[in-house]
Parts: C-alpha cells; structure tokens; sequence
C-alpha cells in the first residue's frame, strides 16, 4: 500500500504546484523534438478550425429549452458531422488512471483538434497556492501561464465567479458547461486525457494558442476558458484569452485512448 502511495506521488508531485514552486530544479515540460517549436499546426488552422467547429455549433442551437443531457448528445453528433469524430469521457485503461478521453466514433486524422483544456486562466504572477492544493489539474504553458482545469471544489467556484465578469453586453465571453458531464462544447475535456507511458506512447500533443482579437463574439461562449483576473486599466481593451488544444500526432482509431507529451524530466 505505502510502495503504490509513494508511486503515485512520485508522478504527481511535478503536477503539483507548491511542490514545483519548492524544487525549481524538477519540472514538467512537454515533450517537444529537437529543433522543433511547440506548433504541431499552424495558429490560423487552430482558429479557423474553433470558428467552423463553433459555428456549426451556434447554428444548430434553437430558442426551445432543452435539457443539459440532450443538448450534450446534440452536440455529440455535430461534432461527428462536422470533424468525423467524436470523443468522450471513460475508464482509463492505464492501472490507477481514473478517468482517460476516448475515440467513441470515426476515426481522427493526423493533425487534427481533438480536445482543449478548459479552465481558469492565471498569469505568472497570481494566486494559485491555495487552488493547487491536491489538485491534479493543473497545466503549465511554456511562458509560465497556468490553466486550471479542476472541474470541483475552490476551482469550480473561482471559474464561475469569473464567468460572468467579461461579458460583453448580450455575448457570454466563455463556455462553463464543461464543469458538468454535459459540456455544450464536447472538446472542453483535454484535462482528462491521461499522459503518456511506456506503455502507451503519445499520440496527442499540446499546443498554445491565444484566442485573437478579432474571434467573433458569439462564438466565444464556446471557449471554455476565463481569465482569472479581472481587467484593470492597465490592460488593453484586447486581452487575448490563451487556450491550449490537443492535436493528434498520428491517425487514431475508434475504441483507442488519447495520451499526452506531458511528462516528467528532472534536471
């Protein structure tokens, strides 16, 4: 019991932020090839993939009140339309793993979107202390920006307090349904895919990507992402929201696992 105990925090602990911030020579990067940047696809393939995605979403939904289950499996077989694939929330099938994202239908394509990793976005220099506290969730971008996508407890509160703060006059400004099982955006679920093993070897990649200016406003409330803090009068009437996507690296079948390059390294 102690041996598994002490495995399984050998793993986590370089998820767990107090402990980075008390052991700067141990961190988690991405696993990125020599020479190569962090673009698996270009920034205009990754906004004008949301937009079309998104879009196909904003046309298909009506002034009828549905419940939060069927507007979910509508949205399911939009994305199979529209992508020829759909993902889904199931039992890992990594040892311990919880919960893993899989290739329910269709097959995914090499260098395709398969996911994005919802939540509160924190800048460098913002509180996350308390948040982190056993909290697996949380992702580090390569500029230090940190994504947490818990979807219970403080972090729960904290994203649907800011929710409703940058609207912008009738436009929600981003997606909270991911903090159900029914999440009107089935690609807000990247926080589930599981990283890889040598048993399982990666076959999704992340990658950075800040939402422009110039993003139509109605289809913002698919981005299921919120800036922690608020806009001050030091900040530009254009702050950019960063998400971050996963993108295939291979074709992958229907019935198989989806597995990060996030990883352990110790220096």
């Amino acid at each position: 019991m102690l041996k598994r105990v002490l495995n399984k925090w050998k793993q986590y602990k370089y998820r767990f932020v107090p402990w980075i911030a008390f052991n700067l020579k141990d961190r988690s990067v991405r696993e990125v090839p020599k020479g190569a940047d962090d673009a698996i696809i270009s920034n205009e393939t990754v906004a004008n993939f949301l937009q079309s995605f998104f879009k196909s979403l904003h046309e298909k939904e009506t002034s009828n009140t549905k419940d939060r289950h069927t507007v979910f499996k509508e949205s399911l077989n939009i994305m199979m339309k529209h992508l020829g694939f759909v993902t889904e929330r199931q039992c890992s099938l990594l040892e311990n793993g919880g919960r893993g994202v899989f290739v329910t239908r269709g097959t995914v394509p090499a260098k395709t979107i398969v996911s994005m990793y919802p939540g509160a976005v924190y800048e460098q220099y913002e509180p996350i202390f308390f948040q982190s506290l056993g909290n697996p969730f949380i992702f580090r971008c390569i500029d230090g920006v940190l994504i947490d996508g818990n979807d219970k407890n403080l972090s729960k509160l904290i994203y649907k307090s800011c929710q409703g703060r940058d609207r912008m006059g009738p436009f929600l400004s981003c997606d909270s349904t991911w903090l159900t099982e029914s999440p009107h955006n089935p690609l807000a679920v990247g926080q589930y895919v599981n990283n890889q093993s040598a048993k399982h070897p990666a076959n999704v990649a992340y990658q950075e990507f800040d939402v422009p200016s110039d993003f139509p406003l109605q289809l913002l409330k698919y981005i299921p992402n919120v800036h922690y803090g608020a806009r001050t009068d030091n900040t530009t009437h254009d702050r950019l929201m960063r998400v971050v996507v996963l993108v295939s690296t291979r074709d992958i079948q229907c019935g198989e696992e989806l597995f990060s390059t996030y990883f352990t390294v110790v220096q």
